[in-house]
C-alpha cells in the first residue's frame, strides 16, 4: 500500500514534468543552435516523452494494484456506480476542485490571449504547457485511482 502511494506520486510528478518540459523548448534549437541549445532541445524531448512514458507506466501499475485490492476486498465495500473516469469528472474532492479551477482559469486566459495579436507565440506555448499540466492534474485528482490512494492514506492515519 505504501508502494501504491509512492507510485501514484511518481506518476503525478512525471506527468507534470512531461508537461512543463515544453518550457525548456525556448532555450533549445536543433537547426541554428550551439551545443548548449542542442542539448536543451534534446533534454526537452527526453523529459517530455520519457516523463510521459514513466507516468503512464507507474499509473498503470497503481491501477492494476487498485483492481487487485478491490477484488480482494469486494465483499467489504459497496459497489460505486459513479462515473470513474477522471478526465470526465469535475470537483470530486478538495484537491480536484483546486486543480479544476486552475485548469478552467488557464483555459480562459488562453482563449483570451489567442485573439490578442500583441501576445507572442512564446506566451501561448507557455500557457499551453501550463494547461497540459493542469489537465493532467485534473484527470488524476478526479480519478478512481486517487480515491484509492486517499483511502490508503486514511487507513494509514487511522492505524
Amino acid at each position: 500500500m505504501k508502494k501504491d502511494i509512492l507510485l501514484f506520486r511518481l506518476s503525478f510528478a512525471a506527468f507534470i514534468i512531461s508537461a512543463l518540459s515544453l518550457l525548456l523548448s525556448f532555450f533549445g534549437s536543433y537547426k541554428t543552435g550551439n551545443a548548449l541549445q542542442i542539448m536543451f532541445a534534446v533534454i526537452t524531448g527526453v523529459l517530455f516523452w520519457g516523463g510521459l512514458a514513466a507516468a503512464i507506466l507507474t499509473f498503470v501499475m497503481v491501477n492494476s494494484h487498485r483492481k487487485a485490492y478491490e477484488k480482494k476486498h469486494r465483499d467489504k465495500k459497496k459497489k460505486n456506480n459513479s462515473l470513474n473516469i477522471g478526465v470526465l469528472t469535475f470537483f470530486s474532492n478538495k484537491e480536484a476542485k483546486i486543480a479544476d479551477l486552475i485548469m478552467m482559469i488557464l483555459i480562459l486566459i488562453l482563449l483570451v490571449i489567442m485573439f490578442i495579436p500583441a501576445v507572442g507565440l512564446d506566451i501561448k506555448v507557455a500557457m499551453g504547457s501550463l494547461i497540459l499540466a493542469s489537465v493532467y492534474a485534473h484527470s488524476m485528482l478526479n480519478g478512481i485511482n486517487y480515491r484509492y490512494i486517499k483511502s490508503l492514506l486514511n487507513q494509514r492515519s487511522v492505524d
